[in-house]
């Protein structure tokens, strides 16, 4: 079997969405695949915003993760496969994505080249990062 476990980095990107079909595309060749979906939130450092709007963000933030997080769990709703699903936080989205990776023995990661920052390289950030240090197979949507 070419893999058991896939990471798919979510963020309601066009890319990101591509990615969770080309998982799906994967799990449906085993159905002892699982399918691990992340979304990752930053929460900036901004000390003027003063800490009831920082809270302010940081609940929207979630809001907007959790309604991210439930367009992927309906495009898997049919597949067969055993699909769970992270919100997470962290100050860098790549480590906390390639942490979650380790920590839950996941063997390959799918994600687009970029995401909603809309950096028009041909890696955006995050993917070059993830690409640079995983210690696992990842596979670019381009």
């Amino acid at each position: 079997m070419l893999c058991s476990k896939i990471l798919v980095a979510y963020d309601d990107s066009d890319l990101s969405q591509k990615s969770l079909e080309k998982a799906t595309c994967l799990a449906k060749m085993n159905p002892s695949i699982k399918i691990q979906v992340v979304h990752v939130i930053t929460i900036p450092e901004i000390d003027y915003l003063g800490s009831d709007n920082i809270q302010l963000l940081v609940n929207a933030l979630y809001q907007k993760g959790k309604e991210t997080m439930g367009k992927a769990e309906l495009t898997l709703s049919a597949l067969p496969n055993q699909a769970e699903f992270y919100l997470l936080e962290g100050k860098s989205t790549a480590y906390v994505i390639l942490n979650h990776a380790q920590e839950h023995n996941c063997d390959l990661i799918i994600m687009g080249s970029r995401g909603l920052s809309g950096v028009k390289e041909f890696l955006g950030s995050v993917s070059h990062k993830i690409v640079q240090h995983s210690q696992i197979p990842v596979f670019i949507i381009k």
